[in-house]
């Protein structure tokens, strides 16, 4: 069981996979995925993977228990956190991001992801998934 991140999503749709069973995607990665493929005008066939694969997945919604992690997040992101100090240089992270990371946080559900924009958290306390497909 993991979070998908929106690139994990992106490389099953490119592949026309489909994603496994029992994972969970944030509403914000909905978001993204929509506006993804709107800005790059994807074709009906893509559309329609897409869609098969939000329809596999459990969406967990943004809601006021998140909020109170989002802010932890983004304190210890830029090295502000007043507990929680960061080794490492601030890093401005973007807020989609957040809302991922408190999202898989809060859950305690490992955060499945390609970048790196996420790496730093595993000082605070977030579980990644860096496996590839």
């Amino acid at each position: 069981m993991v979070l998908l991140d929106m690139n994990i999503v992106l490389n099953y749709i490119r592949k026309y996979a489909l994603v496994p069973d029992a994972c969970f995607i944030s509403i914000v990665t909905v978001g993204e995925l929509k506006a993804f493929a709107l800005k790059r005008t994807w074709g009906k066939q893509k559309k329609n993977i897409l869609q098969v694969n939000l329809g596999r997945l459990h969406i967990i919604d943004i809601s006021n228990t998140l909020t109170d992690v989002y802010a932890e997040i983004d304190a210890f992101s830029q090295g502000l956190h007043p507990e929680k100090k960061l080794s490492t240089t601030a890093r401005n992270m973007g807020k989609n991001d957040i809302w991922i990371a408190a999202t898989a946080y809060f859950f305690d559900i490992p955060l499945q992801t390609t970048d790196n924009d996420f790496s730093h958290l595993t000082e605070f306390g977030l579980k990644l998934d860096k496996s590839s497909l």
